[in-house]
């Protein structure tokens, strides 16, 4: 098969793949939850503002190898769901090209509460912890709608370290840390996330 075909065959095979994970019949209420705002600050600010690729990330790192310095980071919520959704995590520089572009294909067929969400409902957060909601009930025995700003921001921190089977007293260390830098950054972006346009129009 010659490769555009079989590039084209892999990107509907990718694609039906993530609309396994989508969550478009599900009804969303107008406002993000504080959970939600709080994940937003920690892995993609700028969410509602790109269209699944974050060009000034994407410079920031590609500034970052010039320099030989440690980078890292460009990663999006859209593509974090398509890797999820298509289960490639190798590190190499094809696989997140490819990532990009299903993240920017992704935006014609849902919208961004609904990539959001459907990101939420099917991430790491630990051993044994996939989703939002296992996560809330596991550390706090809530549903996401009810946790506190704390409990919010270590929920976000649990994205850049997931919880082990067994918890340790450095990944705890870890959890606090992050947690705090999420909570010192909340007020800079909170406005953000309240004044957005209905959802249709996203």
């Amino acid at each position: 098969m010659p490769f555009p075909r079989r590039f084209l065959v892999r990107i509907h095979l990718d694609l039906f793949q993530v609309a396994r994970f989508a969550r478009q019949w599900q009804i969303y209420p107008d406002e993000l939850r504080l959970v939600e705002k709080m994940i937003l600050v920690s892995e993609d600010r700028r969410f509602f503002r790109h269209n699944g690729l974050d060009y000034i990330s994407v410079a920031r790192e590609l500034i970052k190898i010039i320099s030989l310095r440690k980078h890292g980071g460009a990663s999006t919520i859209d593509m974090q769901f398509v890797r999820v959704a298509t289960g490639y995590y190798e590190r190499a520089i094809a696989r997140k090209l490819y990532e990009m572009l299903l993240a920017m294909l992704i935006q014609f067929k849902y919208s961004k509460i609904e990539i959001l969400r459907s990101y939420l409902d099917s991430a790491f957060f630990g051993s044994h912890i996939c989703g939002i909601r296992q996560a809330s009930n596991i550390m706090f025995n809530k549903d996401p709608d009810s946790l506190s700003a704390e409990e919010s921001s270590i929920i976000a921190a649990m994205l850049i370290y997931p919880r082990p089977t067994t918890p340790t007293s450095e990944w705890a260390e870890k959890i606090l840390k992050r947690s705090n830098y999420i909570i010192s950054l909340y007020p800079r972006f909170k406005e953000r996330f309240e004044k957005l346009p209905s959802w249709n129009a996203i």
